[in-house]
């Protein structure tokens, strides 16, 4: 399936992405990658900030497509959407989408369920997830990036 067939279905929205809110949406990615950094926040806390950085990359990929999720389903279309935009391996979107759910027990249902190493898991993958899209977007959308 493609952005055009999700597109077709209603998942995702068009929208023209725009240098300010890609700076804005890296700004985010980096203060919650720093954040997430902090060895004194509970794991779930942990998890949970670098999970929002992943969903704003991949927002962020999405909108530099010319799209936006839409509202029903939203953070799950986002990180699947990375499969369609940056070419990212199914088995590593569907770790995020893990991530998610994880992040979503951890919100609403019950603490503790992140470990540690697991924060730290989802920490690092978010570094790379970073590098790699702000590399896509070099290749692919340069006049959207303000940074080197």
């Amino acid at each position: 399936m493609s952005l055009d067939d999700w597109l077709a279905n209603r998942w995702i929205e068009p929208h023209e992405a725009s240098l300010e809110e890609v700076r804005n949406l890296l700004a985010l990615v980096d203060r919650d990658l720093n954040d997430a950094a902090i060895d004194r926040l509970s794991a779930d806390w942990r998890l949970g900030i670098a999970y929002n950085a992943a969903l704003q990359l991949a927002t962020l990929a999405l909108a530099a497509s010319g799209y936006r999720p839409a509202r029903i389903r939203g953070h799950e279309r986002a990180i699947q959407s990375l499969r369609h935009t940056v070419g990212l391996d199914r088995t590593l979107v569907d770790t995020l989408d893990v991530v998610r759910r994880k992040r979503n027990r951890s919100n609403y249902e019950r603490a503790g369920t992140a470990s540690p190493s697991e924060a730290e898991d989802v920490y690092q993958l978010t570094k790379e997830l970073r590098l790699q899209v702000v590399s896509w977007l070099k290749a692919h959308y340069p006049e959207l990036l303000t940074t080197p």
